[in-house]
């Protein structure tokens, strides 16, 4: 059973989701600033630090220039 909860006490059953990307695994959890009380991975923590939007699921490709 996953939780984005961070007020949730975490045990054998229950364990960390990110809230945005839905990742289990990262190096450092984060409280999200956009949504109070949910947890995000370190990446999508970052990213609405610094953007002030959540972060997007793919990003749009950049045109080469020739």
């Amino acid at each position: 059973f996953y939780t984005d909860d961070a007020g949730l006490k975490l045990c054998d059953r229950i364990r960390r989701q990110c809230f945005n990307c839905r990742a289990t695994a990262t190096t450092t959890w984060r409280r999200s600033i956009l949504n109070p009380g949910k947890l995000v991975c370190n990446k999508c923590g970052l990213f609405e630090r610094t953007h002030a939007v959540p972060r997007p699921k793919t990003f749009p490709r950049r045109r080469r220039s020739l």
